[in-house]
């Protein structure tokens, strides 16, 4: 699974890419990283939203202090579902001065702080703790936060949450997913399986699931909970899920169009936003499918298209890679040629050689 970091900002990206309707679930959630932001629409557009156009009406400030404070947090909820990141965030600064003990804005604030600021996050955390040592929401965000630092401890801190509040949720996936960075694999899904029977509806808990399922080889599963996603609403997480699990099956059609439905076709102009490792790969997938159909001429576009946004070093690392599976003639040098071009098809029809090939981060 995702480091937290990475978990974090991916939801960002999907948000900003996929329109969200009417999610039934709770889009913020309880505990850990912010679920989704930028789930709740703004029909009058983008700018609009950005200057505050969609904004919850402002807090009366001739309400008792201790009220003002507990209603900033449900505005600063719905901030988040607009994706208003900073206002939600002056929102919640403001609630905490005007109630310093008010643990429902100490620990909003701290989940929104994931992952850019950890020990800020951290800070919040521990002053809920003060005020209350058994809130279990948390102490599965503390759990998640001190993730990569001590694995077992967070383990033990999110099992403490559970025994406290067994429907969390929440701490369901933030168990399953320090479980999976300790290798209790069977553990994991368990946690995830009475996360998905408790709220259906989460793609999170659902596409993790599938992703451990196809991690453990049960294929036919993880294409279920894509599928049950994909059923819903449109998400790039599901579609690419579905792709390399059509892809291990042989479904090369059924690949090809998810990846089309990501990438749009070969060619197509890329749509603005940062390039990541696993945005490139999705590239290599698809030239690799598309060889394998014996589609060359698009094949080569998507090797264009590579070449475009990973630069040098994804050349580099494809050679490096080719280098070390028999291709021992590929030049070291970082440039697209025709001997490469001709490795590259041979590597992809070869399923063996084919699937290890990926641009890394």
């Amino acid at each position: 699974m995702m480091s937290p970091t990475r978990f974090a900002l991916a939801v960002i990206v999907i948000a900003e890419l996929v329109s969200t309707q009417g999610l039934a679930y709770d889009a913020v959630g309880t505990a850990g990283p912010i679920r989704s932001f930028g789930s709740r629409r703004c029909d009058l557009g983008y700018a609009a939203r950005q200057r505050g156009e969609c904004d919850p009406p402002a807090i009366a400030s001739a309400l008792p202090a201790e009220l003002r404070s507990r209603q900033r947090v449900d505005r600063a909820r719905e901030l988040i579902q607009l994706l208003r990141t900073e206002p939600a965030l002056e929102e919640l600064n403001t609630a905490i001065v005007e109630d310093p003990a008010n643990a429902s804005a100490l620990l909003l604030r701290a989940r929104l702080r994931i992952p850019g600021q950890l020990s800020e996050a951290a800070a919040d955390v521990n002053r809920v703790l003060e005020i209350n040592p058994d809130a279990s929401d948390a102490l599965a965000t503390k759990a998640f936060i001190n993730v990569t630092q001590d694995d077992q401890g967070s383990l033990q801190i999110v099992t403490k949450a559970l025994s406290l509040n067994p429907t969390d949720i929440d701490a369901l996936w933030i168990r399953a997913f320090i479980a999976t960075r300790l290798g209790k694999l069977e553990q994991a899904e368990s946690d995830l399986d009475r996360a998905v029977e408790l709220e259906p509806d989460n793609p999170t808990t659902r596409l993790d699931r599938a992703e451990l399922r196809l991690r453990t080889g049960n294929n036919d599963g993880a294409r279920e909970d894509a599928d049950a996603v994909l059923a819903v609403r449109p998400d790039l997480r599901a579609l690419q899920l579905r792709a390399a699990i059509r892809t291990l099956s042989g479904d090369d059609a059924g690949a090809l169009a998810d990846l089309n439905a990501l990438l749009g076709f070969p060619g197509a102009r890329q749509p603005p936003g940062p390039v990541r490792p696993d945005l490139v790969n999705l590239y290599v997938q698809r030239a690799l499918l598309l060889t394998r159909s014996g589609k060359l001429q698009e094949a080569g576009q998507d090797l264009e298209t590579i070449v475009a946004l990973g630069g040098r070093r994804a050349v580099l690392q494809m050679q490096v890679y080719l280098r070390g599976h028999g291709f021992r003639d590929v030049g070291l040098d970082g440039k697209r040629s025709e001997q490469l071009d001709d490795a590259l098809r041979a590597c992809f029809i070869n399923n063996a050689c084919g699937r290890g090939i990926a641009i890394r981060g």
